[in-house]
């Protein structure tokens, strides 16, 4: 026995000392090569021009105020306007419109010391704005900067006979263009020049909410949302795991309720997370796929990846329900945001099993119709319920389905009784207007009061003189339009049309917003720990002595830059390619699999390269959470180990 144990000892003294070659000893050098490139995030910019900004926003006076036109880059028809009184005094600030009513005026609070943003400027050309001080008027001609490209124009299509002050229609892209608000003449009196998406919502402090404008995955989920102001000043950027999209609403107790993703499992669109205001951590989370069947009630789009495709989220305070809206399920459900149970589903029962019948309501009533591939479904209290009928096929089964040049897209609003498990339809509009305004994707609907309703038909597209049928980003098209209408009672009192496809629409009374320039915005919350792989889980360890040095040829095809908080690989692929991403260091190695079976962008296609059908440009996040430390950079291309010859520091 004591000699078997010295024999143990002494093979392992030998392999130690390196007198064995079955396991390879790693060592990493720094030699030649170089550091992943740094890219500033927009808030890291923003708070250094904050400091900028502070410095130059100073000594102006009544009669020559500092006047800084788009002072963060982002909102080219902003501009922040400086000056100092003698005693405390309030302000009223007009900037002037090309016809009276859309004249857009703010009212700010006495101080010594005033720093007041202001937009509404138009673009390329002088615009009057007026300050006033007690009895003093003070008038200055600002001229706004020049539109970014992909900025497009409105036309009136029904003149408004009654504008509202200082209301605009604010639209968030879809095919391609910004978030940008108009006037009641179309005019364009705000614009961001970064891509930021999804729906922008006023929120209860007057500022608004869009996606950040930085990629988690593809094709259209951003890495969170941002709060921010019109000037494009950001107060915080809230990063999620599950990246963001679609859509957001703020609870009672301030947190958001937002669509997200778990990028660890093999399905999108399927997880809703309550994030805290304050710190951004993730406090609930739903994962649908437990509180739905997820192969049952098949919509003609539905896939096994995407199989409810969440495309809005509601908190009902009268019920303490969740409503999600699964487009490829052609369903509404409401869910109990407690026990997480589901209450009901409003949609047609066609094609879902014996057992989940007892969750679909009876309709009662004359004319009633069922929803169809919606959007926006959003509670008006706690028995009505609207939403956007996008109308596509109207059926579940191909031999039923509705061509698109007899179909329509409409608003409609359901009672609901959920005790007696009944629905009644209530109203409608758009069905009137036919295939004209059938939208088969994306839209919106906002009920504002006194019966007034705000109608976007955001997703119409034509090719030769025929109305589509598809999403303008997954077919051939030589003509997008969007409709964004006004109507009180059923009549319409305003409509804009825009030359693109719109995700939503808006309208907000901009006196009402909150611009906070002068502070430091947050980063909150967490991109949380990437999934990865380790060498236990491939057939053999790597080699790295073996690893080929990068060649010029893929070196084009991949872009590699470090973010503050996450490492980027951006790859143009062919289909059939396999990369990973692999960073080692002399511990450890982590793997990270590079999507190839992505899909283009439905909703959204902004992020939709230009490609040939068996290429793909990819992204790739790796969370910086966890990654401490030095690492080094290989790619598996197509199953040969490469040196990227780059370094990554966290």
């Amino acid at each position: 026995m004591r000699k078997r144990l010295l024999i143990i000892l002494a093979c392992g003294l030998l392999a130690s000392a390196g007198c064995t070659t079955a396991v390879e000893q790693r060592t990493f050098s720094e030699d030649g090569k170089t550091a992943v490139a740094y890219q500033e995030t927009l808030l890291e910019t923003q708070n250094k021009q904050t400091e900028q900004i502070a410095a130059q926003a100073t000594g102006g006076t009544l009669d020559n105020p500092v006047v800084i036109v788009n002072p963060y880059g982002l909102s080219p028809l902003s501009a922040l306007i400086q000056f100092d009184t003698e005693t405390a005094e309030p302000v009223t600030v007009i900037v002037k419109g090309k016809q009276p009513q859309t004249d857009l005026t703010w009212t700010y609070e006495p101080s010594t010391s005033h720093c007041l943003p202001i937009i509404g400027l138009y673009p390329e050309q002088k615009t009057t704005v007026q300050l006033i001080v007690d009895d003093m008027v003070k008038e200055l001609e600002i001229e706004g900067q020049a539109l970014p490209e992909n900025a497009f124009m409105a036309e009136v299509t029904i003149e408004h006979q009654n504008p509202q002050p200082n209301q605009l229609i604010f639209t968030t892209p879809s095919s391609t263009g910004y978030a940008t608000g108009y006037d009641s003449q179309g005019e364009i009196r705000w614009i961001l020049n970064v891509m930021m998406l999804w729906d922008l919502n006023l929120l209860e402090d007057g500022r608004i909410t869009l996606s950040t404008n930085r990629l988690l995955d593809s094709p259209y989920y951003t890495t969170g949302f941002l709060t921010m102001d019109l000037l494009g000043h950001i107060d915080a950027e809230y990063s999620v795991p599950g990246g963001y999209h679609h859509d957001l609403d703020q609870l009672p107790n301030g947190n958001f309720l937002i669509a997200s993703d778990d990028f660890s499992g093999s399905t999108v669109e399927d997880v809703i997370v309550e994030v805290d205001r304050q710190t951004g951590t993730i406090v609930k989370s739903f994962d649908l796929k437990t509180i739905l069947p997820q192969d049952q009630g098949k919509s003609l789009n539905w896939t096994a990846k995407d199989w409810f495709h969440n495309n809005s989220v509601d908190y009902n305070p009268a019920q303490n329900t969740l409503t999600v809206s699964g487009r490829h399920q052609d369903a509404v459900a409401v869910i109990d945001y407690d026990t997480q149970e589901l209450i009901a589903i409003i949609g047609s029962p066609d094609g879902w099993p014996e057992e989940m019948q007892q969750y679909f309501l009876t309709p009662t009533g004359e004319n009633f119709e069922w929803q169809w591939a919606q959007h926006a479904a959003t509670w008006l209290d706690d028995r009505h319920i609207m939403m956007f009928d996008n109308g596509m096929y109207r059926s579940k089964t191909e031999e039923n389905a509705v061509a698109a040049e007899d179909n329509y897209s409409r608003l409609v609003v359901y009672e609901v009784d959920l005790e007696a498990r009944t629905i009644r339809q209530v109203k409608e509009y758009g069905k009137e207007r036919g295939y004209a305004y059938y939208s088969p994707y994306i839209s919106d609907v906002d009920f504002l009061g006194n019966d007034q309703w705000l109608v976007t038909s955001g997703g119409i597209s034509w090719l030769d003189g025929k109305i589509n049928n598809m999403p303008g980003s997954l077919t051939t098209y030589d003509q997008m339009e969007a409709y964004v209408t006004l109507i009180e009672g059923s009549q319409e009192q305003f409509e804009i049309k825009i030359p693109a496809n719109i995700y939503r629409a808006e309208m907000i009374d901009v006196s009402k917003t909150t611009m906070t320039p002068l502070e430091s915005g947050r980063l909150l919350g967490s991109l949380g720990v990437t999934a990865y792989q380790t060498e236990d889980d491939l057939e053999s360890k790597l080699k790295f002595s073996e690893a080929q040095p990068i060649d010029g040829e893929l070196a084009a095809k991949l872009t590699l830059t470090q973010e503050q908080d996450r490492l980027m690989v951006t790859a143009t692929l062919n289909k059939h390619d396999n990369l990973d991403l692999i960073l080692a260091k002399q511990e450890e190695v982590r793997i990270y699999p590079v999507q190839t079976d992505t899909q283009p962008g439905m909703c959204v296609a902004v992020f939709n390269q230009p490609k040939s059908p068996d290429v793909a440009t990819l992204i790739q996040t790796v969370s910086a959470e966890g990654l401490d430390g030095t690492w080094h950079v290989y790619y598996r291309f197509n199953k040969q180990l490469i040196d990227a010859r780059q370094i990554y520091r966290n």
